[in-house]
């Protein structure tokens, strides 16, 4: 799919968005400049885009000179470029007027003549055209009155935006849950060009609580134009409100799914300025409150989950947004156990090298998605003097059994494998077969290498997205292995940690 670059506009600043199709988009700003600079426009910095857009960072150059052109193309066509790409910010400079002079030469009559029967034609061409746009309005109200079905094309199924989330409040009683905003094409005229100009997107949230209730779609926005969707996202949940941004403030009350808008929270506090509510980019969830900074972050307010009175702050800032776990963050090698042994799934190769007897290891090491078989291994240790490591003195395969791609299951990137009681166990995952048909298999097993039962989610192991940790059920996000000739079904699925008992929900809508 061609690049392209979409400029949109909230006042005298906005967003540059570069796409190449759904899944490759960079998201700039711009802003009115002074002096010489008509427009200054930041695409982010070589390390942003080395972290968040390592696709494109080898095409860095080309990318910044296609923005640049395509923003004087669409809107600057008197301006050139400066471009600092160590830094991703692009200067539009104006480079003068282009009109040409008029010429010295006489008029004798002939030419005053001439314009008063231009101008005579052009009157009556102009009210020839308002006629026919009139009449083209009066044909297209009849249309409209009679019903849009008449020329539109049906909506397709809703398709996932962004990622799915969890949700939940700082209190184990508020709901929680698993969220995604979910992307509608809305009913539209037929499109002759291919450009989607008849195109317009509505967005809704679906919400999957972990209570094992029917999942909830709450719609938020409708008929939103152009690539104005690109940019929105699930803000978070302070325990009894999920926020999103979707071109605007939207928040769904959980515990009965009423959509709350910015002029609910207006409205419960009248002597703010209603600009407080008007950029959700400056919302976040901290500390357990929906957080809001001004547009000089000089300025902060802190919303009450309860009542929604907004109390003013310190601003903070939050990365949290930027912040993407990768899939091994959620993964360890092995660990040692509370007796004190160590406990992991190795493959042959590794316990030949990294994991053989005089090797150090720390207390949990990471694991990673190499595509090998492993066995589940138990060993000795003794630690170094200053007990941040442990020397392996001896380790061996617990049985034959080998698992391809396996790795212990843990909540977070700084945490040892979730252990569970009665009796005490981990959790596993690992792929059902090589090649493409592969599939994602939990299973819980002991510290003797028992495995106590598997559950295997149907996802594509390797097209898994997202895996969402949780204490009492670990939900991951993927499609289902490719069928010839069919788009596979995007899934969040669910997995009970004590039981192994699967819970599937599609992502269509």
């Amino acid at each position: 799919m061609p690049p392209t670059v979409t400029i949109i506009e909230h006042g005298r600043d906005g967003q540059v968005l570069y796409s190449e199709g759904l899944l490759h988009t960079i998201t700039g700003y711009w802003e009115f400049g002074g002096g010489e600079v008509v427009t200054s426009i930041s695409m982010g910095t070589r390390d942003e885009w080395r972290q968040h857009q390592p696709w494109a960072l080898e095409r860095r150059t080309t990318i910044l000179r296609f923005v640049a052109e395509e923003v004087i193309r669409q809107r600057a066509p008197t301006c050139s470029p400066t471009i600092d790409e160590e830094q991703g910010v692009i200067l539009l400079k104006k480079t003068g007027d282009r009109t040409s002079g008029t010429s010295g030469a006489k008029d004798d009559g002939t030419s005053s003549a001439q314009a008063a029967a231009f101008v005579r034609r052009y009157k009556n061409y102009k009210a020839m055209l308002m006629l026919g746009v009139l009449a083209l309005a009066l044909i297209a109200g009849a249309i409209w009155w009679m019903g849009k079905k008449v020329l539109s094309v049906a909506p397709a199924n809703g398709v996932p935006l962004n990622e799915a989330v969890r949700y939940g409040g700082p209190d184990p009683s508020d709901p929680s849950g698993i969220a995604s905003l979910i992307q509608y094409t809305d009913p539209h005229l037929p499109e002759i060009t291919g450009r989607g100009g008849n195109t317009t997107t509505s967005i809704s949230v679906l919400l999957i609580p972990s209570t094992g209730e029917e999942p909830e779609v709450v719609p938020l926005v409708k008929e939103v134009a152009g690539q104005g969707y690109a940019l929105a996202r699930i803000i978070g949940s302070d325990g009894r409100t999920l926020w999103c941004d979707a071109t605007g403030l939207f928040g769904v009350r959980l515990n009965d799914y009423k959509l709350i808008k910015s002029e609910d929270l207006q409205e419960a506090n009248p002597s703010l300025d209603t600009r407080w509510w008007s950029d959700p980019r400056s919302m976040d969830i901290i500390d357990g409150r929906l957080h809001i900074t001004n547009a000089d972050r000089s300025e902060g307010l802190d919303v009450d989950p309860e009542t929604w009175k907004a109390t003013a702050v310190a601003p903070k800032v939050s990365s949290t947004r930027f912040n993407k776990p990768a899939l091994t963050d959620f993964m360890a090698a092995g660990f040692l156990t509370p007796s004190g042994a160590w406990f992991g799934l190795h493959s042959a190769a590794e316990l030949e090298g990294e994991f053989k007897p005089g090797q150090w290891v720390r207390s949990v090491e990471s694991g990673d998605e190499a595509k090998e078989q492993r066995q589940l291994c138990t060993g000795t240790t003794e630690p170094s003097s200053d007990g941040d490591h442990h020397r392996i003195k001896s380790i061996a395969p617990l049985s034959e059994a080998t698992y391809l791609n396996a790795a212990l299951l843990r909540l977070s990137a700084t945490e040892a494998p979730l252990q569970l009681a009665d009796p005490l166990s981990v959790l596993m995952l690992y792929t059902s077969a090589p090649g493409v048909q592969g599939t994602l298999v939990i299973a819980r097993l002991d510290f003797s290498g028992k495995v106590l039962w598997t559950a295997d989610t149907g996802l594509d192991r390797f097209l898994l997205q997202r895996i969402l940790p949780n204490g009492d059920a670990f939900a991951f996000v993927g499609t289902r292995p490719p069928v010839e000739g069919k788009l596979s079904e995007p899934l969040v699925v669910l997995v009970d940690n004590v039981t192994g008992t699967i819970t599937s929900h599609s992502l269509w809508r």
